[in-house]
């Protein structure tokens, strides 16, 4: 009958499952195909920023050829937007490498404009159905129910 692939992600991370049914009666399984866990998502703010090597950006000395730049003032959202463009990119890639009939995706509601923006036109084009909920850490059953599949 019909291949789905199913994708849930939020800013931690991101599920694929695919399954192919072959008749309305009896539904096969979904296979869990890709699973990826975004760790900057995880972690601390003062630990991506932490000098753990013992040289900074710059010296701060005006003299210096490495001048400090001073303080990043847009870091959370320029980390948050990097997270949403990576997110993007893997939902493009699993896309383009799973030939199936149908796409499903399931982004939270928050981020769900941001990355639907960051995705090309051609993978917007094959995505049939979008849900603006949070479902990773929800079971494939519930998931394919949300779905109606």
């Amino acid at each position: 009958m019909k291949s789905y692939l199913i994708i849930v992600a939020d800013t931690g991370g991101l599920k694929a499952y695919f399954t192919h049914e072959r008749s309305l009666e009896h539904r096969r399984k979904a296979d869990l195909i890709k699973k990826i866990t975004y760790t900057k998502a995880h972690t601390k703010l003062s630990d991506q920023l932490s000098d753990g090597k013992g040289s900074f950006r710059g010296s701060g000395d005006a003299r210096s050829a490495r001048r400090g730049s001073g303080e990043a003032h847009q870091l959370k959202s320029e980390l948050l937007k990097s997270a949403l463009r990576a997110i993007a990119h893997d939902i493009e890639g699993i896309v383009a490498h799973t030939p199936a009939d149908e796409y499903y995706l399931s982004l939270p509601k928050a981020i769900h404009n941001a990355v639907t923006e960051e995705l090309s036109k051609g993978v917007r084009a094959k995505i049939t159905k979008v849900l603006p909920l949070d479902l990773t850490k929800d079971t494939i059953e519930d998931v394919r129910k949300r779905f109606k599949i």
